[in-house]
């Protein structure tokens, strides 16, 4: 097998960390993560991979040789905050994804794979009008399409849905659902669930999501890849699944649930989940017994 050099945007983030983690494993592939760190960290960095920090903007400057492969996930990713600083997620989503698709087609790279988002497919319809998020997300996805058209860039896009699992941040108001639970949990405080509760979610362990991204890297074309568990869960059932207290707050609840067909990932790709999110939280729960 011959050598490469793969370029992970976001490459010190959640998921991309585990792409990463997967990528370096193959000897012939050399791998570089850009990461600005807005919501990545050093943390998670791999050893074997090469890591610059700066904004996907500047991808020209930053990444003078040309891969031969991108994996592009380094994007703002939440949906409730992305309604307080539309500025930011413009700048992260729109400024910063066109230019890495400008670099895609300057430098003839034989293959971009874009991480978009499962909102777009939100069963209530315009699901891409929702938040500032899911519309940069949804606008992005029609960008790499129409540069497929216009310009025969090569592209394939996958589409995630909630990651969960290790280096998962529980932190801060960018905190992700099953980590934010699992400190509340962890601290005996209530587990918040934003009313409703009955908005459903298809919760994808993390290194399912890698492998799905990195076997859309090898042999998917176009767009569809959905990435997410065969079956959803309201938020509700999460909650109560951990035990315990629960404080319903207001909020916003974000989709009441989306359309997931993962056919063309299983049928194209090989692709399959391997952890249930169900047993991911027993398993949680027995390790850390409420005293």
């Amino acid at each position: 097998m011959s050598k490469q050099t793969i370029l992970v945007t976001g490459g010190a983030g959640h998921v991309g960390s585990h792409l990463v983690e997967l990528l370096t494993a193959n000897s012939n592939n050399r791998v570089i993560s850009l990461d600005n760190y807005f919501n990545g960290s050093e943390d998670n960095h791999i050893a074997g991979a090469e890591y610059l920090r700066g904004h996907t903007r500047d991808i020209e400057t930053l990444v003078p040789e040309t891969p031969d492969l991108i994996y592009h996930l380094g994007e703002y990713a939440r949906i409730t905050p992305s309604l307080d600083e539309p500025a930011l997620v413009y700048d992260m989503n729109i400024t910063g994804t066109f230019a890495v698709v400008e670099y895609c087609r300057f430098h003839k790279v034989k293959k971009l794979v874009y991480a978009a988002s499962s909102t777009r497919f939100a069963v209530e319809g315009n699901g891409r009008h929702q938040n500032p998020y899911s519309f940069t997300k949804s606008v992005n996805v029609d960008l790499i399409n129409d540069y497929g058209k216009w310009y025969g860039l090569p592209y394939a896009i996958c589409y995630f849905y909630n990651g969960f699992g290790p280096r998962e941040r529980g932190d801060s108001k960018y905190a992700t659902v099953i980590a934010k639970y699992e400190q509340q949990y962890l601290n005996g405080l209530p587990l918040t669930v934003v009313k409703p509760g009955t908005q459903k979610r298809a919760f994808t362990y993390v290194k399912d999501l890698a492998r799905g991204i990195m076997l859309t890297g090898e042999k998917g074309w176009g767009d569809g890849y959905a990435l997410g568990a065969e079956h959803s869960h309201s938020i509700l059932e999460i909650a109560e699944a951990f035990g315990g207290q629960i404080e319903f707050i207001d909020g916003y609840p974000g989709r009441e649930e989306s359309a997931n067909d993962t056919s063309k990932a299983r049928d194209e790709l090989g692709w399959n989940t391997t952890v249930d999110i169900m047993d991911y939280i027993l398993e949680f729960v027995k390790e850390h017994p409420l005293e």
